[in-house]
């Protein structure tokens, strides 16, 4: 996501500027600079889980190793050698 963010800002930077209105401060070299800074930037954080929980009405265990737990009045299967497995009652 960060990459495709930074080549638009890159492309954004190549193109010549349409309005006049614009102002001459965000002109070709000071554009181009700031997508550099962009890019020389730290990367964020994630922010999706890895393996998100499928909501279903009804769960059943995918796999020997599949388990249903009941927590906070909500019943859940995990499993800990296939995280795709993991599910949620509505």
């Amino acid at each position: 996501m960060l990459s495709f963010l930074a080549r638009a800002a890159v492309a954004a930077a190549a193109r010549p500027l349409r309005s006049p209105v614009c102002s001459p401060l965000w002109s070709g070299a000071a554009a181009a600079t700031a997508a550099r800074a962009l890019l020389a930037s730290p990367p964020l954080p994630a922010v999706l889980p890895l393996a998100g929980l499928k909501t279903k009405t009804s769960l059943k265990k995918r796999c020997k190793d599949c388990f249903i737990v009941r927590r906070r009045g909500r019943l859940y299967v995990c499993c800990k050698t296939n995280p795709r497995h993991k599910q949620r009652k509505l």
